[in-house]
């Protein structure tokens, strides 16, 4: 897999989970530091929507973590979908995490995807 066919890819699928115990106003904050330029709906206890990625791209630039996403794109390919778990308290820093199981629940990004 390569950088450049992530740069092809303009917009995704985003949704986070909404913990009964978290302020509303900060995960919406977390995702639009990562997505500044998507809208969300609440969804039960999720937030959804679609995102652009622009902001996310130039993170993974700024933060030189693209052979850690690349990677985690292709583990968690299924069919032409592959999916990354982000971490809402590194989002919320303006940062890219990927989520290992924070019991603070995640945002999960989904794009169109192919192994190269």
């Amino acid at each position: 897999m390569t950088f450049e066919r992530l740069e092809q890819i303009d917009r995704g699928y985003v949704e986070a989970d909404l913990l009964p115990t978290e302020d509303r106003k900060k995960v919406l904050l977390a995702l639009s530091n990562l997505f500044p330029d998507s809208k969300f709906k609440e969804d039960g206890h999720r937030l959804i929507g679609e995102a652009g990625l622009s902001r996310f791209k130039e993170l993974l630039e700024k933060e030189e973590i693209r052979a850690a996403i690349e990677a985690a794109l292709d583990d968690n390919l299924a069919g032409e979908t592959s999916f990354l778990d982000l971490n809402k308290t590194a989002a919320l820093a303006v940062r890219v995490a990927i989520d290992e199981s924070s019991p603070l629940g995640k945002i999960r990004l989904q794009v169109p995807w192919k192994k190269a």
